[in-house]
């Protein structure tokens, strides 16, 4: 069979969908892969482990009807040289424009809605546009399947479009190499190490986080804050590059630049944080900082309530402010048993839900699905 994916940029589908697509690839299945790719480095590791890439430019951010027209028959002209039996598009953009030529050709889709974003935050015109235009792609249109990575999304679009609920279906997320991302009890240090460690956003809550970390200094907790992650130039909701320096000159932060060795900085660490306020699907640093065994602090939002139970197996802060957020600090701090009986809980919470070997069977269990729809139609 072969799939084409398609998603915005590169090297999130190398974060966030390796382990899935390259069991793909390993079980035969052709995989072609659709993407602005910004980093030839990342096309040379897809590409070697038997990914057919193809380069299309599209910004994510663009609301211009023209530029966005130019993408659709970019994409419109690489589909018909590949010619999928099913395509499986990731976030709005390429779930609009994957769902419009696949609906017009007849081809199964799988539509990913990883979080619904900062579009569907907002009662305004792009959201109202945004919302006419996946009903464009759904409304009764039984080859297409939706995954959500959690139930809140889930009952978010179900509202707003008309489709059989059969085709809508929960993964948890990427799935995690358990084997990869092992239980590992924290290192004894007399610093606690805190770890925050994703995309460089004002709304995943590093501000609030980087001013805890003062309060906390101020009150004369010893405490290390390490900010790892990566600079996205083009988002507008992003943290300057400047900002993190000024940080850094302060004592406030450790800074780590962009890491590929994400395991090694969690076993180093005593406490995980993302204190976020943005419309994700599941974060996959805390289904892989919960798999290794450490406690976390998360916001409170629909993809950190699917792995964290507040005061079961990590905290989840009642609102995003720094009182609360260096109150939950100062309490997992000074509390090494707790940080242990969070850590042992959630990682066992991995093992049997959020593993990638569980979340390759769900997501295959939907292609075949799709597939066998589309036979029957």
């Amino acid at each position: 069979m072969r799939i084409m994916y398609f998603v915005n940029t590169d090297w999130y589908f190398e974060l966030h969908w390796l382990d899935r697509v390259s069991k793909l690839v390993n079980d035969g299945y052709d995989v072609h892969l659709i993407t602005c790719f910004n980093d030839e480095l990342v096309k040379k590791r897809l590409q070697y482990i038997g990914i057919h890439c193809w380069h299309i430019e599209i910004d994510r951010f663009s609301i211009n009807p023209f530029s966005n027209v130019i993408n659709l028959i970019s994409f419109f002209k690489l589909f018909n040289k590949i010619k999928p039996d099913l395509i499986h598009t990731i976030t709005i953009k390429p779930n609009i424009i994957g769902g419009m030529v696949a609906r017009f050709k007849s081809i199964p889709q799988i539509i990913s809605v990883v979080g619904l974003g900062r579009v569907f935050l907002r009662e305004n015109l792009l959201k109202k546009v945004a919302t006419l235009l996946y009903r464009i792609v759904i409304y009764k249109n039984k080859r297409v399947q939706l995954i959500f990575e959690h139930e809140s999304d889930k009952r978010v679009l179900e509202n707003m479009v008309v489709i059989d609920s059969c085709n809508l279906h929960v993964i948890d997320g990427a799935g995690i190499d358990v084997e990869k991302f092992p239980y590992t009890p924290e290192i004894q240090t007399e610093s606690i190490k805190v770890l925050f460690a994703s995309r460089l956003l004002k709304s995943k809550g590093l501000e609030i986080l980087v001013e805890s970390i003062r309060k906390l200094k101020a009150e004369g907790l010893d405490i290390i804050l390490y900010v790892a992650g990566i600079v996205d130039e083009k988002d507008p909701d992003r943290i300057s590059m400047q900002q993190i320096k000024e940080w850094q000159n302060e004592g406030l932060i450790e800074w780590l630049g962009t890491r590929n060795d994400v395991d090694a900085l969690l076993k180093e660490c005593n406490i995980m944080v993302l204190p976020t306020k943005y419309a994700e699907g599941i974060p996959r640093i805390i289904l892989e900082a919960c798999a290794i065994g450490r406690a976390c602090i998360v916001g409170n939002m629909p993809g950190c309530r699917s792995i964290i139970e507040n005061r079961v197996n990590g905290m989840i802060l009642a609102e995003h402010s720094v009182n609360e957020l260096s109150n939950s600090l100062s309490l997992l701090s000074s509390n090494p048993d707790l940080r242990k009986a969070y850590g042992i809980i959630s990682s066992e919470k991995i093992k049997n839900k959020f593993s990638k070997e569980v979340i390759i069977s769900k997501t295959v269990e939907v292609y075949n699905f799709a597939i066998s729809n589309n036979l029957h139609d």
